[in-house]
């Protein structure tokens, strides 16, 4: 995390003379190590979260399923071991608070900030949501509310409108969202030394050492569109239906062949799900070209991937496929997608 967290000093500085931010931390005994690196984390969080909220609004017509969005990424308190250090990075306006917001979205629309405490959701007051422990006993205890939240948002916003009661300066607000239909996956980034991507079926989790190997968004983004065409062409389902193996001796043999076969699809349709939301395409061939030859013999090049010079090949063809087409609208109807509506 390191070159980020220079990155974000040197941006510090730009906006307050850092003794002044470090001085008013030790102040109220606050290391303000620990600060820069919950900051250095928010922002990719907000990076990751825009790029997340572009691809699935961008591709939304072509999505089989969709779900109502907001734009904003909330997070809690609870969340954190030290929370009068994130209290003070974060600047929480109540437990329950907005981690990010995505540009061009109903919440930027609003004008809703970062640190915007969420006191109520269409009058229901935030600390009364029952949090059904059975129901998220798989999430781990401090996470357990803010998913009980998070799933009180969406149900509010199933109707296309929901009043969010909003804290600033400690002054409550009524504010009304009209939320906008997005393909249905969610985005985060993973604390973790490790460089890797993985989708759920329903999460796209990037880590952070992997967020910060990136050199610009549109890098970012491919990363973010390899993993939730995962989630769109509904791979975590195909291979479990099929019994894959996906530890050791998932390597080998049919499992192999069937999670490559995934990946394959994967690496076709990110391009499509980027160039749609006005990302270059072109940063998944620098991208992987990149890493590719850095990191060659790590998992992006197990058996069940093709190596990188393979996976560039595919992004070529596929990009030469769109530049062949007439856009709609800008867009690229993705034939990956087109085909499972179908089915």
């Amino acid at each position: 995390m390191f070159r980020f967290l220079s990155s974000f000093v040197a941006l510090l500085l730009a906006v307050q003379p850092l003794s002044l931010w470090a001085q008013e931390a030790q102040d109220q005994d606050i290391e303000s190590e620990s600060v820069l690196a919950l900051k250095a984390l928010q922002l990719l969080d907000q990076r990751i979260y825009e790029a997340g909220f572009r691809l699935v609004a961008a591709n939304a017509e072509y999505c089989a399923e969709t779900v109502p969005n907001l734009g904003i990424l909330l997070h809690d308190i609870a969340q954190y071991g030290d929370q009068a250090t994130a209290r003070f990075a974060h600047g929480f306006a109540s437990p329950i608070a907005i981690n990010a917001v995505a540009p061009d979205s109903p919440a930027a629309t609003a004008m809703l900030e970062a640190g915007d405490g969420v006191i109520a959701i269409d009058g229901a007051r935030v600390e009364d949501i029952a949090v059904d422990e059975e129901q998220l006993a798989s999430e781990k205890p401090e996470y357990r509310r803010i998913a009980a939240v998070k799933a009180k948002l969406i149900d509010a916003a199933d109707d296309g409108r929901v009043i969010l009661t909003i804290q600033r300066a400690g002054i409550n607000q009524d504010i009304t969202l009209s939320a906008v239909q997005t393909c249905a996956s969610q985005f985060q980034i993973r604390v973790s030394k490790d460089r890797e991507a993985s989708a759920d079926g329903k999460m796209v989790s990037i880590s952070s050492t992997l967020a910060e190997y990136v050199l610009s968004d549109d890098e970012l983004a491919a990363i973010a569109a390899h993993e939730l065409a995962h989630n769109l062409l509904k791979h975590r389902d195909r291979l479990n239906a099929q019994k894959v193996n996906r530890g050791f001796f998932g390597q080998f043999g049919k499992s192999a062949g069937r999670i490559k076969a995934a990946e394959i699809e994967a690496d076709r349709l990110s391009v499509w799900l980027m160039a749609n939301a006005g990302y270059d395409p072109q940063a998944a061939i620098g991208f992987w070209t990149r890493y590719g030859k850095q990191y060659g013999k790590g998992i992006f090049s197990a058996s069940t991937h093709y190596r990188w010079k393979k996976r560039v090949k595919l992004f070529e063809e596929e990009i030469a496929k769109m530049q062949q087409m007439i856009a709609i609208d800008g867009k690229y109807p993705p034939p990956l997608l087109i085909a499972e509506r179908r089915d």
